[in-house]
């Protein structure tokens, strides 16, 4: 054995020995200290003061967290670490904003990037902005898709729009889908949480354009369609007239307006929509449709009890001759209303006797004429008329008077009256 051999093999020795010492010494002295204490505080003993953090923790790792405090260039947020970390305007958004004041609210859920843990003296430093990952993209492309409805927070007021901060990214809203009606003032919006959809996403640019204009309309076509569920057809509601067009007029049935057409007002015929309604006026209407999907309501002032066709069944039947009066004319003949709100049409061929070229070659708006009933179908509130037909029929019995008047006279007359003269002549008498 060499010198060195021999001396290494001493210093092993020794080493070993001093070693094993050591670690006998240090597990006994271990030994009583715990021996008489409960598990939880052994368990707690146990732990160092200082470990090594979680991965969790890590730098450069994504945390989820609470905010805690806010001021006007940052606001601290509760991550699960043992101190609270630190978010800075700046990194907070790509979206500039003034002040943090007016976008975040203490309990705000954030999910941000862990810059770095601090020390001592400085908290850990987050950014929201570097959070922002193809994890993000894929919810907004996702809400997108849906066309879904979602609410963001306002930071400023731009000219020409709107900027909002969406997890991180800075989003543009045009003034022109602010709202159904164009605002000029866009100052009250700031810091307020409004209801948006995306009309524009690209992630390679990062441009995100946004519409509230169409969030609004979507959320009152969903609220129109659940308040559908109130009413169904054939239903008698009561109503206020909202306004009045020239087509017809708007009632408001207190959840939702409906359309009441200018034909739907009245049994009889109404030329203008003032002539039967006016806005502040209380009516009657009938549901005749409901359409959930887009939200309307058709409504009729023409209510059953009071269907003049129905008293009209019991008074006028086909091949009667009744009068009327000229209404309007068409292409295609006349309209006359031979009762309170019952007209009929006379074809252009049953107008006259002859052939007419136009219904206004033959009749008037406003004339009293006698017509005959060819065809009578109440239920389906259809009349079919003939001025041609009751001068027919008017001109023949005065054709019979005349016939039995010349029969009359012929059985009084004697063959004297008849033949005296020629008789006489023949004979000289």
């Amino acid at each position: 054995m060499t010198d060195f051999e021999t001396t290494h093999g001493m210093i092993d020795e020794s080493a070993q020995g001093s070693i094993d010492e050591s670690a006998q010494g240090m597990a006994e002295a271990s030994v009583p200290e715990v021996a008489d204490k409960p598990a939880q505080e052994v368990a707690e003993a146990s732990v160092p003061e200082v470990a090594d953090e979680p991965a969790a923790f890590a730098q450069g790792a994504i945390v989820e967290g609470a905010v805690v405090r806010v001021l006007v260039h940052e606001v601290y947020v509760d991550f699960g670490y043992k101190s609270e970390g630190v978010l800075a305007r700046q990194e907070y958004s790509e979206a500039k904003i003034p002040s943090l004041v007016d976008v975040v609210s203490a309990g705000d859920r954030v999910r941000a990037v862990l810059m770095n843990l601090g020390d001592g003296d400085h908290p850990p430093v987050l950014s929201r902005k570097a959070a922002v990952d193809s994890q993000t993209w894929e919810e907004l492309r996702r809400r997108q898709q849906d066309d879904e409805v979602f609410e963001v927070r306002i930071a400023s007021a731009v000219k020409g729009g709107l900027v909002a901060d969406i997890e991180g990214l800075r989003a543009f809203l045009p003034a022109s889908l602010v709202d159904v009606r164009f605002q000029s003032n866009l100052a009250p919006f700031v810091g307020q949480l409004e209801p948006v959809v995306f009309t524009e996403l690209d992630e390679q640019q990062r441009r995100i354009i946004l519409s509230r204009k169409r969030a609004l309309e979507i959320r009152e076509r969903a609220a129109r369609s659940s308040r559908m569920t109130a009413f169904s057809q054939g239903q008698i509601v009561e109503g206020t007239v909202a306004r009045v067009t020239k087509f017809g007029a708007f009632v408001d049935l207190g959840d939702v307006d409906g359309l009441l057409h200018v034909s739907e007002m009245s049994w009889s015929r109404v030329n203008r929509s003032e002539d039967a309604v006016r806005p502040g006026d209380r009516i009657t209407v009938k549901i005749l449709r409901v359409d959930p999907e887009s939200g309307k309501l058709s409504l009729s002032m023409k209510l059953d009890h009071e269907n003049p066709w129905r008293i009209a069944a019991l008074q006028f039947h086909a091949g009667d001759i009744v009068e009327g009066t000229v209404n309007r004319l068409s292409s295609f003949g006349a309209f006359v209303e031979v009762a309170p709100g019952v007209e009929g049409l006379v074809h252009i061929s049953q107008l006259a006797q002859k052939r007419v070229e136009t219904p206004a070659d033959a009749v008037s708006p406003g004339e009293r004429v006698q017509v005959k009933i060819l065809e009578f179908k109440p239920d389906e509130e259809r009349m079919s008329l003939s001025i041609r037909e009751a001068k027919k029929r008017k001109e023949r019995p005065a054709a019979a008077n005349r016939n039995a008047d010349q029969h009359t006279e012929i059985g009084n007359t004697t063959l004297g009256d008849l033949f005296g003269d020629v008789l006489r002549e023949k004979f000289k008498l």
